[in-house]
């Protein structure tokens, strides 16, 4: 009988324990899902209209990226826009989506000044319409081994500091003039059958294409000079603008080339210069102009003519 007794009370025990272990268990696991999340940004890019970003490079200034009809654009400092190309829309989509959480750095918010996600990171914000799809920071960056870095940020309604892949840090960290069209020139340099340099004095050439061979006045010209040079030629940007250039440098151009095409007719680019500035312009992009004076920007397009002869 004691032995009956002893084992019912034994069973009885087991089951407790039991009960008790697998609802510790569940506890445990939806715990586990409040402090880790595999996946921190959740955005359905088709319906996004705008991107807010308050990077630490402007000391948190708003960069404003939204979407006005079919195209993008961005706000300006002195309250103008300008167009953003897609690609770098697409870029800024793939970087978004490319959050991939590693573990949880820390739990409370007394850490968050520690790994810079607090006022002292990059702020992003993503609406759909009037729906607010994302509201994160991003902190500072970590060199992990071998040869990676990640990124600590955390997502408004959270405490916690998520560790994620990649120098994220990097990618959002800049102000308006990054994400606008920086591009001179976009189109295939094998549509090309021409171009005239228009130089101050007696020093304009043309270049030829006559049966796929490049001339320079009527003479042979290096190919392989003339293909590196168009080459770069036609993907030449430039990020340094200049916003509301004055009448007074953009009364007569200095420099100009003309690209005579197949696919888009005449590209020109000009160079207006004075004393002191010089702003370069491409019909291509009329309301665009770029400083064409920091870097000697304008010498990489207006070359001489010695650049493309046999030496």
């Amino acid at each position: 009988m004691v032995n009956k007794l002893s084992n019912k009370t034994l069973i009885i025990v087991f089951i407790v324990l039991l009960a008790v272990v697998v609802i510790f268990m569940i506890n445990d696991s939806k715990n586990g899902e409040r402090s880790f999340r595999s996946t921190l940004v959740n955005i359905d890019t088709s319906k996004v209209t705008s991107i807010d970003i308050y990077p630490r490079a402007t000391n948190h200034k708003e960069v404003r990226i939204y979407k006005e009809g079919n195209d993008w654009k961005v706000k300006l400092a002195d309250g103008k826009t300008a167009p953003v190309p897609r690609p770098k829309i697409q870029e800024l989509f793939t970087q978004l989506l490319a959050f991939k959480t590693i573990g949880v750095a820390a739990q409370s918010s007394d850490k968050w000044h520690d790994f810079q996600v607090d006022t002292t990171g990059t702020r992003i914000k993503v609406y759909e319409g009037n729906k607010n799809a994302l509201d994160m920071t991003i902190g500072k960056f970590t060199f992990q081994q071998p040869r990676s870095m990640s990124t600590y940020v955390r997502v408004a309604d959270d405490d916690n500091v998520y560790e994620v892949m990649g120098f994220m840090s990097y990618e959002f960290n800049h102000d308006a003039n990054y994400f606008r069209d920086d591009r001179v020139i976009n189109d295939n340099p094998a549509n090309w059958n021409k171009l005239s340099f228009i130089y101050p004095a007696d020093s304009s050439y043309q270049l030829v294409k006559v049966k796929n061979n490049w001339e320079i006045n009527g003479q042979k010209a290096d190919s392989a000079k003339v293909a590196n040079y168009i080459n770069t030629l036609s993907q030449i940007t430039d990020p340094n603008f200049i916003d509301d250039p004055a009448n007074s440098l953009l009364a007569k151009s200095k420099y100009t080339l003309t690209i005579q095409t197949s696919s888009l007719g005449a590209i020109t680019v000009s160079a207006f210069a004075d004393t002191s500035d010089i702003a370069i312009n491409s019909t291509q992009f009329p309301n665009t102009y770029f400083d064409g004076k920091k870097a000697d920007f304008w010498k990489r397009i207006y070359v001489g003519k010695e650049s493309f002869i046999k030496n």
